[in-house]
């Protein structure tokens, strides 16, 4: 896959609790970065729904990060 395209296979999209399943993540920690409004998302109605490859990306992005600060 080329980095310009978008992969459509894979909703971009999710409620809190499938990207805690599919991240790892705590319902409660993702409630509270969303309240925050440190959870990349968009509401439907009054269902929040999350980014998940921007809040994957955000995640490495935190974990370099780490990686740079522990040397």
């Amino acid at each position: 896959m080329r980095i310009n395209e978008v992969d459509t296979t894979v909703p971009a999209y999710h409620s809190i609790r499938e990207t805690a399943r599919y991240t790892g993540l705590s319902e409660y920690y993702l409630r509270q970065l969303q309240k925050r409004g440190m959870l990349p998302g968009v509401y439907s109605g009054k269902k929040f729904l999350v980014n998940v490859p921007s809040l994957l990306k955000s995640l490495e992005a935190s974990k370099e990060e780490d990686k740079d600060g522990c040397r």
